[in-house]
């Protein structure tokens, strides 16, 4: 049976649920995350976005399409949580902050990074002994 991780804003208005494992797990050096949510790097799973379905709230998810980039942020209306991001290839990105809330500060080991990309753009060295990719 494949495995749904279930999330939710912190008002609790949205929740939304990601099915399968992420094509993504890792940390996101790439200038344009950067640009766009104004952080040195991002902690991130990412599914397709066929694999993600708002289950509840759908009225209250707002998007707000970055200006130039095919990059969206989806937020609570009520509470202004970005609930995931979406990025050129249009997949989901949840934020591993994200993911931790929703598990008590812990991060699952089947969510958890396995690898940074975009490692050439990035602007802060990281010494963890996982795999850097450019």
């Amino acid at each position: 049976m494949t495995k749904a991780y279930q999330f939710s804003c912190d008002c609790g208005a949205i929740e939304f649920q990601c099915v399968g494992p992420p094509k993504v797990q890792g940390f996101c050096h790439c200038d344009d995350c950067r640009n766009f949510l104004k952080v040195p790097y991002h902690s991130v799973d990412a599914w397709e976005a066929d694999k993600v379905t708002v289950t509840k709230g759908e009225d209250q998810l707002a998007v707000y399409p970055h200006p130039e980039k095919k990059m969206k942020r989806f937020f609570c209306k009520n509470c202004g949580e970005t609930v995931f991001n979406s990025n050129a290839m249009d997949w989901r990105i949840v934020s591993q902050l994200l993911v931790r809330r929703q598990n008590q500060g812990e991060m699952p080991e089947d969510l958890a990074s396995k690898s940074h990309f975009y490692y050439g753009q990035r602007i802060v060295d990281i010494d963890d002994g996982l795999p850097k990719r450019d």
